[in-house]
């Protein structure tokens, strides 16, 4: 059996908020700085599930209709979309490898809900161990939101985790992580080539398959 731990934004799912941000600018008549102020500061509260994004909008810049508020959230979900290629190569690692899988990630409550829908790519989500900002309360890249998920998934210790900021990397390296950075944004960008995607993949691949699976053992 094999484990690996997986951030979801910009690993699994392709993350995209400057179209929203623009939105968000045009439709309130704000600059695109009040616009990022607002998603920075809004963003911290949602991920460690003290908020909604919803209540978040209306409260800040006073917005009493509905409807704009309503086609904002839309266009705020429109910004995850999920990487099928990279849910297929998961898939039949799962099946062909024994391998399980981690969700880490900051995440709020709404789009954790959204992640069922978007990660639903042959039972993906349901098969997988979730462990979100929301629900545990602490963010990356914390000391405790890595002490919570070993304490809770004393089978993942010592496995590959794979992020792609590098602050969230290090920090779980006092951990035992096997640490892998793997960026979407680098590999699908303005200077994306199929070759360089494939194999950023299958460099991902290799990485876990060939750890050695330590012990398992509960976390102190």
């Amino acid at each position: 059996m094999i484990h690996v731990a997986l951030d979801i934004g910009n690993v699994l799912v392709h993350a995209d908020f400057k179209p929203f941000l623009n939105k968000l600018s045009k439709s309130l008549n704000i600059t695109l700085e009040e616009a990022m102020y607002f998603m920075n500061r809004s963003q911290k509260l949602h991920d460690l599930g003290l908020t909604q994004m919803s209540d978040e909008l209306r409260d800040h810049f006073k917005i009493r209709s509905p409807i704009t508020i309503n086609e904002l959230i839309d266009d705020w979900n429109a910004v995850i979309q999920p990487a099928d290629y990279i849910l297929d190569i998961l898939n039949k690692m799962m099946a062909e490898n024994d391998l399980q899988v981690a969700l880490l990630s900051n995440v709020g409550l709404e789009h954790a809900k959204r992640m069922e829908v978007i990660l639903n790519h042959d039972n993906f989500f349901q098969n997988t161990t979730k462990h979100f900002s929301c629900h545990v309360g602490a963010r990356k890249p914390t000391i405790l939101y890595y002490h919570t998920f070993l304490q809770l998934h004393p089978a993942f210790e010592g496995c590959v985790y794979v992020d792609d900021l590098q602050e969230n990397l290090n920090a779980s390296k006092q951990f035992g992580f096997k640490t892998f950075r793997f960026s979407l944004e680098e590999i699908t960008g303005a200077n994306y080539e199929e070759s360089k995607y494939a194999n950023k993949v299958l460099e991902l691949q290799n990485f876990i398959l060939d750890q050695p699976e330590p012990p398992n053992r509960r976390w102190h």
